[in-house]
């Protein structure tokens, strides 16, 4: 639940509420419904003395008895974001959001931490020390590439930027197991207002935030979703990468000035994932797509290496390359190819069955 789901007052003992329309039986009983679902619950609060929207109180100054109430609610998970922050004398952004996650961890129950302070103030150098998820730029909107700015850090709101960020930030670094990079929810074939991420852009968002191991929540409707819509969120193979065990987010190799990139992410079996991507938007409808190669070399392979390659998102084996060779594959306008680089010939269950 974000912003807007608690009422514009808190009780009489001062602790937030639900708005009563919205939320009748209260918020206990929503989580005990949620969790007989086998589903978790996530609520919205803020750092500052009001939320973002519609003058709903922020939790500055109520710390731990916001998180103990949240606690005893049964909350899975708590987004906090950072409006209305009153940077008195003495405190800092890090400070506050330090405070609030000492206050969660003092209820005794695990609930994940979600930091959202739009990447400002190098975040990434701190904030996986105190949350397991934390946002690294401003709010993604479903443009895939020069959105309108906004609060918070990067290059933009749209697909494209959030990936040129994360490039220049270099997610291995810093994003690991409990300590999460996000570059905010997914925009999946989303629609606001008819501003339509068409399915060739919501593959490019998927592949990149399952290569940097994000959190990949999306808002969607998941009784009516479209098969285009499923084929991106359910594909294993996919999805295997962004849950590998080594959690090494993938880093960019080549930003070429053709607008072609290519991106490398390490294994825990030993291979490679592989992401070429064609990002040119100088020509906005252009039909012929670019070749994007990568140095088997620059990947660590050897001349006398046999290296198999298998396309993830469409589970087919694409032969064999040697490894000091070059490989290219035709990339269309604004698509990422996203490939399983691997030793072993298909068919050997070495790669998690997936070849």
């Amino acid at each position: 639940l974000d912003d807007c789901w608690a009422s514009t007052e808190r009780d009489a003992d001062g602790k937030l509420q639900p708005d009563p329309k919205q939320f009748p039986s209260g918020m206990k009983s929503l989580a005990d419904y949620v969790h007989s679902k086998g589903l978790y619950l996530s609520v919205y609060t803020c750092i500052g003395t009001k939320t973002c929207k519609k003058n709903r109180p922020g939790s500055y100054g109520n710390y731990e008895l916001d998180a103990q109430t949240f606690a005893e609610w049964g909350v899975d998970m708590v987004k906090c974001d950072n409006c209305n922050n009153p940077k008195n004398e003495g405190e800092t952004t890090q400070s506050l959001f330090t405070e609030f996650s000492q206050a969660m961890n003092a209820t005794g129950r695990e609930m994940m931490f979600a930091l959202c302070e739009w990447g400002e103030d190098e975040v990434w150098n701190w904030g996986p020390g105190i949350s397991q998820m934390y946002r690294i730029q401003m709010d993604h909107l479903p443009l895939f590439n020069w959105g309108p700015m906004a609060m918070g850090v990067g290059y933009g709101q749209g697909v494209n930027q959030i990936i040129n960020w994360m490039a220049d930030i270099r997610p291995s670094k810093f994003a690991g197991p409990g300590a999460w990079a996000d570059p905010d929810f997914l925009m999946t074939m989303f629609d606001i207002v008819h501003n339509t991420m068409p399915y060739t852009e919501s593959r490019t968002e998927f592949t990149f935030w399952a290569l940097w191991s994000s959190p990949l929540l999306v808002a969607t409707d998941v009784v009516g979703m479209s098969d285009e819509k499923k084929s991106i969120l359910m594909n294993e193979e996919v999805l295997a990468v962004h849950k590998d065990s080594l959690y090494i987010a993938g880093d960019r190799l080549y930003n070429n000035t053709d607008g072609t990139q290519a991106w490398s992410r390490p294994l825990s079996n030993g291979d490679l994932c592989i992401v070429l991507y064609n990002a040119d938007d100088k020509l906005q409808y252009k039909e012929q797509p670019a070749s994007v190669s990568v140095s088997m070399s620059d990947l660590g392979y050897s001349a006398a290496d046999t290296v198999y390659v298998r396309d993830l998102w469409e589970h087919q084996d694409l032969g064999s390359v040697q490894g000091g060779d070059n490989y290219a594959m035709d990339v269309a306008h604004h698509e990422s190819l996203m490939l399983r680089l691997s030793k072993a010939p298909p068919n050997d269950g070495s790669v998690d069955g997936t070849l």
